[in-house]
This record gives structure tokens, C-alpha cells and sequence, in this order.
């Protein structure tokens, strides 16, 4: 039978932030993991804990300058925003041997039906620099202010348009001044011309196309509803959309770390060599810090179990490596670990020579996706755990962007939804997140509860009460330890970890 055995440390702090650079505001407790089962771990990072190597921590968090929320996923009703949309297209044009210049050319420029020509972003950055150009210094009189900005708008204009079609500005669009002395257009019609097909917008006309190309492959269209605005475009359908000639390939392979695998073992040193090209260029590390054994000690040795079981991922849980080989060359790997709950995010890193790609968003992206993907075959499989959310640092808030997501409140330990914990954290950093003031921690451990917590002991596995009769009055024993350890781990996981003395 596999069993969890952990050493626990008294709360520890005093020592720097990584957040707001505060040298002795830090404060958490801490326990050394020998072996963790899944179930085990999954219970303790659901009352705040969380790992780095075999070092599990809990933050202190009424006490600590920047409390740190566990923070979840709901990988099932996850919806991507426009700017993770952004990411994901640009990633499969790069795949697709498409450069900037050529995907921006979609965006530039869009047809209406009638045939004429809508200026795209480089008139509506024009204008834009227009009306930023039009605050003149105060000493300069009307006459050469109007003198001014007609030239500015004419060179925006005339910039372009570049002759392929004439542009007629309406002056009422202009500042006052600039339109005292131009003459007023005669308006001939007004409306849209009935004679002349209405204008469509950019969405149809790409989605007309689609549907184009769909039939000149022989593919039934009558059957696709087109029009319903609730047909959003699941994360899976942009991943998949990548037509069989991509120019480059991009594969995923996932390797268990521990116990190493030999898939692992053959790809140790690529990993370790785009880790120190991540921690020096991206986080400006020193080289001596990204040694390969602190590498290993961080990202690749772990406390928890190799397990596997009939409900579960046919690659089993434990501890993973998410590899991303771009023909051929690994250029980013994913820290996670597969419990029966969750994917959770450990660590990501990257080859900074593509972080023009967003390669962290694009990661965490592929490992939601990746998430629903294991929920098909492990149902009680949802969540992704994104680690902390610190909402008192500004730079930790995009986690946020993953949506929708829930928070874990301190006291109760009980989930809420993070767009309802916001102004609470706006208050306060620390905050109780649970609005019920008579809610509980349903999990507190009661006096019998901490009797029977498993203790280690000279090779022999004995109830604590058990060990506290054998020891009688030493001096090395702490009640209050024993009791403290048992109310942050919880009563079921205090239960199941064996406590080594």
C-alpha cells in the first residue's frame, strides 16, 4: 500500500518577498515530503499548500505582506478571451510559415460587398496621431494652428490612401477650429444607397469564405448553423484547425520525471540547457544559481507516487514534463503534476529565442486544453490549479484572465468565484473570502482526530497517542506542533500522512 510520509516544520518567516521585494515580510510553514500519494497531495494543495521539489509550504497568510490564494481553473467552462484567441492564431500562422507582415495584411485592409474600401489600422493610427498633434503649444495663434492640422490631415490622408481611392472627410469630425474656414460638403443623399448591397462586416465575410472553401472540398454546409452567436469556437477547435501541410511541426510529448522515465533520461540535457537559457535571459539569473543539481532538486525531483488506477489517465497520476519539440528542438517545457482532481501547474519555461509567440499564455493554454482531454477519460478530472494569485502584486493578477476561476478561502476552505472575491482583495490583501459569517472549516481536526494521526518512529508506524505514551515526558515532543501541523493539514490528510518524529 502506498503512504505519504512527511516531516513538518514550525512556521518559519522573516525572510525576503518575491513579490514586492520586502526583505522580511515573508512568512509560511513548511514540511519535507519523503513520498506523497496523489490523493494525499491533492488534499493538502486544497487547503493552501503548494510544492517546489519535495518541499511542500503553506503561506502564512494573515500575517505574510502578500497573501497568496490557491487559485483553480474551471477547465470545462473555460472561455478564451480575445487576446488568448490572438495568441493561439498567431502561433498556428507561425506554424504555418506565416510571418508578421503577412498576417497583419488580413487585418489591414477589408472589402465590402458594395466595392468599396474601408481604411484598416494604419488610418485609424493616423487619425490618432492627428488629434494627439492638434495640442499646440499656447503661444501660437488660431490662423497657424488651422494652417497646421489641415497639412497633418492631408498628409494622413494622402498616406493612406496612396491613390487607390479618394477619401472625403466630413469636416464636423474635425476640432472647431480647424473647420471655421473650410466649406461645409453639399450632402446630395442621405441614407445608404437602396440601390447597392449593405456593407458586411469583416467576421461574415471571413466566415463566407470559410464556408467557401468548405464546399469546393466537397463538404456539406447546409447542416453548420452559421449564425448563432452562442457557437463560440472552443479552445480545442483553434489547437486542431491546422491544416495537414503545416511547414512546421510542432509536437507535445508528455514524460514522467519520477520515477525518471527513459524517456526523461534521453532528453535531460536539451531540458536543462533551455531551463538556464530561460532563468538568465528571462529572470536574469546568475549561471551559477541554475546549477543542473538545483535544477533537478526544483523541477524534476518529486515527493509524489507513481500511480495508476482503472478510473484514472491511462498515463497514470504523478509528477510530468509537458516537452514542446518544434521540428525536431525542444523549445519549452511544462512543469505539471496529474492528480485526481487537477492538473497542476508547477513551473514553465521556454527558449527565449521564440518569446515572440507568448509562449507562457500559449503553454497554459495547451495545458487547460490538455486538462478537458484527461477529463474524457478520468471524470472526476476538471480543474486546473494555476498555483497562487496574489492579487496585492499587479504583475501576478493575469492569472485572473483564465476564466472562469475560483479562489480558496483561508478560513473556511470552501471555493468561491473570483469575480465576487475582487473587491474584497481591493480592501484588503488579506481577506475572509467566504461571505457566510457562520461558515466552518468542515475539515478542522477535533482532539480524536490528532490522537490518531499516524506517527513514524525508529522504523516502527504508531498512532500520535501511541507515541505519546511510548515517549512519556521528552522533551522533543510538541503537542502544540502536533496540533498546529494537524489544523493546516486537515483532519482527512492528517489522518493519512505519516508523520516522521
Amino acid at each position: 500500500m502506498l503512504r505519504s510520509i512527511v516531516e513538518y516544520y514550525a512556521e518559519h518567516g522573516g525572510y525576503r518577498c518575491g513579490y514586492c521585494r520586502s526583505p522580511t515580510t515573508n512568512f509560511s510553514h513548511g514540511m519535507w515530503a519523503h513520498t506523497l500519494t496523489v490523493s494525499d497531495y491533492q488534499d493538502l494543495i486544497d487547503r493552501g499548500w503548494r510544492r517546489s521539489g519535495k518541499y511542500c509550504y503553506k503561506p502564512t497568510m494573515d500575517v505574510t505582506c502578500c497573501p497568496m490564494y490557491t487559485i483553480r481553473c474551471r477547465a470545462l467552462e473555460f472561455k478564451s478571451t480575445k487576446s488568448q484567441k490572438k495568441v493561439l492564431k498567431r502561433f498556428n500562422k507561425f506554424l504555418m510559415g506565416q510571418n508578421e507582415s503577412e498576417a497583419e495584411k488580413g487585418r489591414k485592409m477589408s472589402t465590402c460587398s458594395s466595392g468599396s474600401e474601408v481604411l484598416g489600422e494604419g488610418f485609424e493610427e493616423g487619425v490618432e496621431q492627428y488629434v494627439e498633434t492638434t495640442r499646440e503649444p499656447q503661444d501660437m495663434n488660431i490662423a497657424e494652428i488651422q494652417s497646421c492640422q489641415m497639412e497633418r490631415l492631408n498628409e494622413i490622408i494622402d498616406s493612406n490612401t496612396k491613390g487607390e481611392s479618394s477619401v472625403q472627410m466630413d469636416v464636423n469630425t474635425l476640432p472647431k477650429e480647424a473647420s471655421t474656414n473650410v466649406q461645409k460638403p453639399i450632402k446630395k443623399d442621405t441614407g445608404p444607397d437602396p440601390s447597392k448591397a449593405p456593407c458586411k462586416k469583416a467576421k461574415q465575410l471571413r466566415r463566407e469564405r470559410k464556408l467557401e472553401k468548405l464546399k469546393e472540398k466537397g463538404i456539406d454546409v447546409s447542416s453548420l448553423n452559421t449564425t448563432s452567436k452562442n457557437n463560440e469556437k472552443q479552445i480545442e477547435e483553434f489547437i486542431n484547425e491546422l491544416p495537414d501541410d503545416v511547414k512546421k511541426k510542432l509536437e507535445i510529448r508528455l514524460v514522467r520525471t519520477t520515477p525518471p522515465s527513459p524517456e526523461w533520461l534521453a532528453t535531460s540535457k536539451e531540458t536543462y540547457e533551455v531551463y538556464v537559457k530561460y532563468q538568465t535571459i528571462i529572470h536574469d539569473d546568475k549561471p551559477e544559481k541554475c546549477t543542473e543539481p538545483k535544477f533537478k532538486d526544483f523541477l524534476v525531483r518529486s515527493p509524489l507516487l507513481e500511480e495508476f488506477s482503472e478510473t484514472g489517465p491511462p498515463c497514470g497520476f504523478g509528477s510530468f514534463h509537458q516537452q514542446y519539440w518544434l521540428e525536431g528542438k525542444l523549445v519549452a517545457v511544462g512543469v505539471i503534476d496529474i492528480l485526481p482532481k487537477c492538473v497542476s501547474s508547477v513551473y514553465f519555461f521556454y527558449d527565449p529565442q521564440y518569446m515572440h509567440l507568448t509562449l507562457g499564455t500559449y503553454g497554459a493554454l495547451r495545458e487547460i486544453e490538455f486538462t478537458r482531454q484527461l477529463h474524457t477519460v478520468c471524470p472526476e478530472l476538471k480543474y486546473y490549479y494555476m498555483g497562487f494569485y496574489i492579487h496585492s502584486c499587479r504583475k501576478m493578477r493575469y492569472k485572473g484572465n483564465f476564466a472562469p476561476s475560483d479562489l480558496l478561502c483561508p478560513e473556511t476552505y470552501k471555493w468561491f468565484p473570483l469575480k465576487d472575491c475582487i473587491p474584497k482583495l481591493e480592501l484588503s490583501p488579506y481577506s475572509r473570502l467566504d461571505p457566510d459569517i457562520d461558515s466552518v472549516d468542515t475539515n478542522y481536526p477535533t482532539e480524536r482526530d490528532i490522537g490518531y494521526i499516524p506517527v513514524y518512529l525508529n522504523g516502527a508506524i504508531m498512532t500520535y497517542k501511541a507515541y505519546k505514551r511510548k515517549i512519556g515526558t521528552k522533551k522533543n515532543d510538541s503537542a502544540d506542533e502536533v496540533q498546529e501541523y494537524a489544523i493546516l493539514a486537515g483532519a482527512k490528510a492528517a489522518k493519512s500522512l505519516i508523520l516522521a518524529r
